[in-house]
């Protein structure tokens, strides 16, 4: 009697979903407000990368300190300076303009615009975030004051950057609204596709202040009270037909620890406020070859909170000692890297048959996600970022490979999966490296060890002597770094992989464009950095990650390419809100196991 009543209820919900099907058939005189309400969102979001990425440029560029220099001085002296001496030049379509005002008010006179002879004028006496319409195009302009290195008594120093917006595919949108949209800003109107239809029309939000105005709906007859008929039917058949059709087998079973007496979901069945010993799981961040990482919250005395990713090791390998060993390897170096370079673990226990390692939550996004998102939207790292990031990744790797033992003794650790997912940065602007799983230590605290010709780590990052299952020491960490690097200055996502390029043989390896080629207001000078830290041979190598730093901090000197932690927290800000969808630690968990 189930099985039939179930069946009539799930033909009730055919016959909706064939009703709604012609009822979306009905032509409406206008389009559905959703339609108008997607433009705005797509709208917005163009504007805000737009905005965000126009915001951290400025800034960068405000934060150099020959440009602290030039705003002091005049017209002429700033014209005659060398792209060079200026060390950065305009993307394309990007404006540029260099200013200054006096401290005790006026209006602000301009010193440079590069392009020579653009007519885009941003609005220098309004620091922040503006949208311009300019020759009847849109623009997004970011206005930033810095204080000049002289005379910073009497003047105010103003960089201006102002980009077009991507609006590429808007248009593909807009069928369904039935025509053409306006843009409405406070700088005016500006049409995105065909002419707007002004007889009735819809105002939406669009970002940034702006409004998006369409086309409005007309009702079409009787289509709403069919729809609600059809949705009702759809809906109570589906839903009825479901729940009242006979079950098979059992739901997976929710099952205590005899130790603990800790209620303890199946793995797949894991989610939000299970407890797992002094941890409340908040959500699950991502899994790995041997364990399920969450985001937690540690709980202790006096209401002590503190959110963790925990790293659950999978049940299916917790039952065998090789793995369990070499899952607790990486915890067992905790004491040994305590550094602000590297992701710190803070706990190390079993809670029933669950080996559990509490690290530290790093707030932030991995290099891997921030380089492919900044390539993809056609934008560069700053170049004092990107140089101040790689010197940080050093410090961290230089300390664990002289990292001591209880007794003093050198450990010897090599990383040896060191690649841009496996780097952090946070939004306080710390960068740190992360998932020491696979680490290969000389001395004897270390219980599973990595058999002879066994190859462990990220081929992409691998120095030739370790894709070949050679001993390795620092210098192949060293070798994965100038890899980094390079993706970092050039914006290319590359593959190392000897396997793969072993066919154009050792003669001009990593057989790679220099990185001043590609992005040409690079130092020469890093070419040989970045490649000799890449050399195919390891004597022919940067003996240590210290000394590929030292090589990094005097170009950086010399050129005046340095950026602190908060100069990088700015970058890192800039780049998260192009990610509104990214979660804290979800890609370094993904990578951990």
């Amino acid at each position: 009697m189930r099985r039939v009543l179930s069946a009539l209820l799930l033909l009730a919900g055919l016959a909706g979903a064939g009703l709604l099907v012609k009822s979306a058939r009905i032509p409406a005189s206008g389009p559905a407000p959703g339609a108008a309400l997607a433009v705005a969102r797509e709208v917005d979001a163009r504007l805000r990368e737009a905005a965000a990425s126009a915001r951290s440029r400025a800034q960068t560029l405000a934060d150099l300190p020959r440009l602290a220099v030039a705003v002091a001085t005049d017209a002429a002296t700033v014209r005659d300076l060398t792209d060079e001496e200026l060390a950065f030049r305009p993307q394309p379509d990007e404006t540029i303009e260099i200013a200054q005002r006096p401290k005790t008010g006026g209006a602000p006179l301009s010193l440079l615009r590069i392009p020579a002879g653009s007519p885009v004028a941003a609005p220098l006496a309004s620091p922040g975030v503006h949208l311009m319409r300019a020759g009847g195009v849109l623009r997004v302009a970011a206005v930033v004051e810095l204080e000049p290195k002289e005379r910073a008594d009497e003047l105010v120093g103003i960089v201006a950057v102002t980009r077009l917006p991507d609006m590429k595919g808007v248009a593909a949108l807009l069928a369904p609204v039935g025509g053409g949209v306006v843009l409405a800003t406070d700088a005016g109107e500006v049409p995105i596709g065909a002419p707007l239809a002004r007889d009735r029309t819809v105002t939406v939000p669009a970002g940034q202040g702006a409004r998006l105005v369409a086309a409005a709906p007309v009702p079409g007859g009787w289509q709403k009270e069919r729809l609600s008929a059809a949705g009702g039917a759809l809906l109570l058949g589906l839903v009825g037909g479901i729940l009242l059709w006979p079950r098979r087998g059992r739901a997976l079973p929710v099952v205590a620890s005899p130790i603990t007496g800790i209620v303890r979901p199946r793995r797949a069945e894991q989610g939000s406020g299970v407890r797992i010993g002094r941890y409340t799981v908040l959500r699950r961040l991502g899994s790995g070859g041997m364990a399920d990482v969450y985001l937690a919250r540690a709980e202790g005395e006096a209401g002590f909170e503190r959110l963790v990713a925990l790293k659950v090791m999978l049940d299916e390998l917790a039952r065998d000692p090789k793995f369990v060993s070499h899952f607790l390897d990486e915890a067992r170096l905790a004491p040994r890297l305590v550094h602000p370079n590297i992701v710190a673990v803070t706990d190390l226990g079993k809670e029933g048959d669950s080996y559990v390692i509490a690290m530290e939550y790093v707030d932030g996004a991995d290099l891997a996600r921030l380089i492919e998102a900044t390539s993809a939207r056609g934008a560069e790292i700053p170049v004092p970022v990107a140089l101040a990031i790689v010197r940080r990744i050093c410090d961290g790797l230089h300390f664990a490979h002289t990292a001591v033992d209880a007794d003093g003794q050198p450990l010897h650790l090599v990383h040896r999966d060191v690649k841009s997912a496996n780097v952090f940065v946070a939004r306080n602007g710390s960068v740190k490296v992360g998932d020491f799983g696979i680490a290969k230590i000389a001395g004897a605290g270390r219980t599973a060890r990595t058999e002879i010709g066994e190859v462990k780590g990220t081929a992409a990052y691998m120095a030739p002597e370790h894709r070949t299952g050679q001993e390795v020491d620092a210098r192949a960490d060293v070798y994965a770094v100038g890899a980094i690097a390079y993706e970092l200055l050039t914006g290319r996502t590359i593959n190392l992989d000897l396997a793969m390029l072993a066919h154009l043989g050792r003669e001009g390896w990593p057989h790679l464009a220099p990185p001043s080629t590609v992005r040409p207001e690079l130092p020469a000078e890093l070419d040989a950095v970045v490649f000799r830290a890449m050399a195919f041979e390891r004597e022919d190598r940067t003996a240590s990650c210290e000394a590929l730093e030292q090589a990094i901090a005097d170009i950086a000197a010399g050129h005046d390419l340095a950026a602190s932690d908060k100069i990088i927290a700015r970058w890192i800000a800039a780049e998260l809100e192009l990610l509104p969808d990214a979660a804290p630690v979800e890609a370094m968990v993904e990578s951990q196991g």
